[in-house]
């Protein structure tokens, strides 16, 4: 892919256009919320991973669904 279009971006935590092959952490994420609200424990989340692979973007977004959880 070209520079130009490649979406990949190695930018210390800045959003990518499109946030994808995250659904198992965000769909772990969401029930994490689901307990909690309903005063139940859950199991943490631990995001390990290389330099550039996407764990700020995938924690933003996880506080963003925390922040608009209902």
């Amino acid at each position: 892919m070209d520079s130009v279009n490649n979406p990949y971006t190695p930018n210390a935590g800045a959003r990518p256009e499109v946030v994808v092959g995250r659904e198992e952490q965000t769909a772990a994420f969401n029930i994490l919320l689901q307990r909690l609200a309903r005063g139940r424990d859950s199991q943490s989340l631990i995001v390990t991973g290389l330099r550039g692979v996407g764990k700020t973007v995938l924690l933003n977004e996880l506080r963003d669904i925390a922040l608009f959880h209902k």
